[in-house]
Formats: structure tokens, sequence, C-alpha cells
């Protein structure tokens, strides 16, 4: 990390006790000194406040759609540039648009450190106090978890316990230290710490739920079955995930209100969903690609449509058919078509302000765990665990599948295995997973056909078929590389230290 990477990060985390403490006239240069800014819990409580923040800002981040649109499940507008280097697969280090994904982490990894750095130092004369300090600390902990399952799964080779040792992980930064140009560690050091805060923060947050704006108990556990998922500890993320069907009040949303899960941010499954207000929007507009409305002429629009391939996943009765997707009368700039629109994320009526309406306005809060993700990683890890429960695995997907409206499944071996990966699209589409879910299993990207109409309405770009609609980019294509994004170049020129991904 770089030092004015890390200065900048610092002055952020600063920020809100300044602005918001009496004695801002004290001292010179509008800053106040460390040992001033953690006297009380009230102090500390500030600097919380700015972590979840934080934490809402990077669950809704923009790269997660810069991800989406790298894969195969969307088709880009004719009219629109966003992303299409990064849809066509002929990006450079110069041209890439998820660059933030790397520093907003690391800033939220900053902020983390400088509260486990100075949290403990504020006096605690009572019960209560200790408690918020412990809550403080968990938080933290769990964030800096979360930065890292971020950045390891884009920056880092998929996980192979064989070589994780050797492999290159990220340079972990465990305390403020604006001097410092850390290496990157192995893969395995950094899993190691990401499960080792993990714990730590389970520990401190034992006693906190029922909240979902906030780091919990059970955000923890799911984090926890997130990152076994990706270092293979199979067993360990089934048992977490058990832990969140063992709860009652996490039972998955049913069929029948689905549609109030997306478009008013309620939901029984819901784990853990920073708040959202009309004054606090930040991270809430992770729909802008997929659901607009072209004022000039009056219809939906939008920068990505869905693929037919990506609807045909879905059976009929399936109620995330109805939910993700409506026909429409669509335009991209001059061209009109009827086809379908991605609608998983319609705008919360809540969230507007003044004269704001569902053509104008679409901010959802960020879903960072679900129960019904804890359901798709269950069944993964029963798949390719050493050795595979396929019975395990069926009835995960089919407890997820049955609350959707779909049938129950009925394959088994390599067509589970398919069906297992089907169902995470079908599930999580346009949340900011596919991309990483092909990396961990090693896939290549095969854009799935388009929506003839709007092919025919030229609403999608298809200037060279092969670019766009007609993608393809198996693990053995020279291209493939880019599965794994290449730290930010600034990064890697101010920190001699590190070593890029990319062949030179």
């Amino acid at each position: 990390m770089n030092k004015y990477i890390v200065k900048t990060i610092l002055g952020a985390a600063l920020a809100l006790p300044v602005l918001t403490s009496c004695e801002l006239d004290q001292f010179p240069e509008g800053t106040i000194p460390a040992e001033k800014a953690w006297e009380t819990v009230q102090d500390a409580s500030n600097f919380h406040i700015g972590l979840l923040a934080s934490l809402r800002s990077l669950a809704g981040d923009g790269t997660k759609t810069v991800a989406e649109a790298q894969t195969d499940l969307f088709n880009m507008a004719s009219s629109t540039d966003a992303f299409y280097q990064e849809s066509d697969w002929t990006w450079t280090t110069n041209q890439f648009s998820g660059d933030g994904r790397w520093t907003g982490n690391y800033s939220l990894i900053n902020t983390a450190n400088y509260i486990l750095d100075n949290v403990e130092n504020v006096a605690q004369e009572s019960a209560a106090d200790s408690a918020a300090v412990r809550e403080f600390m968990g938080a933290a902990y769990f964030a800096r978890a979360y930065g890292y399952s971020n950045l390891v799964t884009r920056y880092c080779k998929e996980y192979d316990p064989a070589t994780a040792n050797v492999e290159l992980g990220l340079p972990l930064v465990t305390t403020v230290d604006v001097n410092a140009k850390p290496a990157r560690a192995s893969l395995q050091a950094t899993y190691d710490l990401m499960l080792s805060d993990l714990e730590k923060a389970a520990t401190l947050l034992a006693n906190v739920h029922d909240d979902i704006t906030v780091p919990t108990a059970e955000a923890v556990t799911a984090l926890q079955a997130r990152v076994y998922l990706y270092c293979k500890q199979y067993d360990n993320a089934i048992a977490a995930a058990e832990k969140i069907f063992a709860n009652k009040n996490l039972e998955l949303t049913k069929k029948g209100d689905l549609w109030t899960l997306w478009s008013e941010d309620a939901g029984s499954e819901i784990i853990y969903q920073p708040l959202l207000t009309t004054d606090e929007r930040s991270g809430g507009s992770l729909g802008s690609a997929y659901f607009g409305f072209n004022q000039s002429q009056k219809l939906r629009s939008a920068s990505y449509f869905p693929t037919q391939g990506l609807m045909d996943l879905y059976e009929a009765k399936d109620a995330r058919k109805e939910v993700y997707f409506y026909e429409d009368q669509l335009c991209s700039g001059q061209y009109i078509g009827t086809g379908y629109i991605f609608s998983k994320f319609p705008g919360n009526p809540a969230l507007r302000k003044g004269s704001e309406t569902d053509e104008t306005a679409w901010y959802n809060a960020p879903k960072v765990f679900r129960t019904a993700e804890m359901y798709l990683i269950a069944a993964e890890a029963a798949l390719f665990k050493a050795t595979p429960d396929e019975v395990a695995a069926q009835r995960y997907l089919n407890t997820l599948r049955v609350a959707r409206g779909a049938s129950e499944t009925q394959k088994s071996g390599a067509l589970l295995v398919q069906e297992m990966k089907d169902e995470w699209v079908r599930e999580m589409v346009g949340e900011g997973f596919r991309l990483d879910c092909l990396k961990r299993w090693g896939d290549g990207i095969k854009r799935l056909a388009p929506q003839k109409s709007l092919v025919g309405a030229n609403v999608l770009r298809n200037a060279d078929p092969s670019l766009s609609t007609e993608l393809y980019v198996p693990a053995d294509d020279a291209r493939y590389f880019k599965m794994v994004w290449e730290i930010p170049s600034n990064d890697l020129q101010t920190n001699k230290n590190l070593v890029g991904n990319w062949p030179k």
C-alpha cells in the first residue's frame, strides 16, 4: 500500500470525529491528536459509524457490475460505452474500470486497522461501555476479513491447497503505518489472516444478533462459510452454512414474497444489509446499469440487457423469472425494440427523495449476505469435497428451488454439478458473483445467446459479434489470465515491493 493511499485513508477515517467534535477549534489545521480522538466510547462510536458507512459503500460498489459485464450473462446496449472494454475483453491496465475494488477495500481495511489500533484506549466506565467496545472491535475484525475476501477473489489465483504456501496472495496490512510498503504475502497467509480475524469477530460479536444493518454473529458465520468455500475447506463451509439454516429467523423468502425482498429490501433471509436512507444512499445503485429510463424516448433503457440464454435457465413457474425480468418496449438511444430488461434492482420507493420516481431513481439496500447464498455454498461444498455427497447437495438445492417455486431436481453426477452451477446463476445474477464462480470452477466464458428481438432492433452492441454477443474465452485462451485482475498501476509504481499479476 503506497504512502499516498494510506494517508488518504487515515484522513478519511478521522473525518467523522473531526466534524462532530466540539473541540475542533482547539487544535491546529483542523485535526485532533490521536490521544484526544480516542478518549470516550462516544469517540469510538464515531469511528464505528464511519466503518459502517464504508461497509455500506463497498457492498454495492460499481466494480461488481464491471465483473458481471466481463462474463456471459448480459449483452451491452448499442448506445452505451459503460465497461465496454471489459465486456469485450480488450481492456488494458490503463483502461480498466475496476480499480476501485482495490482502493475501496484497502480503505476499509485501514479504517478497521485504525479502530483496532486505538479502540481499547478509550475509557470504559460501565459494562455497557465494555460491551460497546467489544462490538466495535468485532465489527472491525469482520470488516477487515470482508475487505480481504473481496480482494482475494479478484487479485489472486484460485486457491489450491497444494500450492497456496508459495502462490502470491495479498499485501497484508494489520496496523496503520503510512510508511509501510508491504510485499505480497502467500495465498495461504492471506486466508489464514481472514479466518483468524473471523474467529476473533465471532467471539466479540457472539451476543450481537437481530439487527441486519450491522455486522452480527450471523454475518460473521456467513462470511466464514464464503471464505471456507473459497479455500476449499468444504466440511467447514457446510458446517457454517448449517448454522444459518438452524436459525428460524433467517428462513428463505418464499415465492410470493420474492418481489418484496428486492423492491422493498425486506425479507426473512437477509443476514446483513447495511442501512440506507434517503440521505445516505452510497452503495445502493447496484442496478443502475440494468434498469433505467430514457427520458427523451420515454422508454425503459439500460447499459446491459439480460441474454436469452440467462432467462432460459429458469422454469416458467420459478418466481425469479417473473421478478428478475419483465418484457416491455425498450430502447438504446434511437433504437427501439421489444424485449426483456433485468429488474432485480428496481429501486426501493422508500429511498426516493422529493419528486424522484421509478423513472429517475433506483436505489436498493445492498444485501451482503442472504440465506440463499448459504444453500448454494453448502451444495457446492457437498459436491466438491473429498467424498461427494449428492444426496445432501440435492437437498440443499431443492430447498432453495422449492422456496422459489421451481421443481425439485433429481439429477446426479456431472448433471448435478452443472445444476448447482446454474442455480448459482439463477439466484445470484447481477450481484457480482459470476466471475468469481467461473474462476473458482476453472470454467471459460462463453456469452449466452442474446435476445433476438433486441439484436434485430439494433438495441444491442454487435459491431463485432466475436467480442460481444458471441464472445468466447475458454480456459485455455490467451486472454484467460484476465480472470485475475491486475493490481492498479499506481500501486505497482509507488510500491516496488509489489509483484503484479499480468505477464509483462
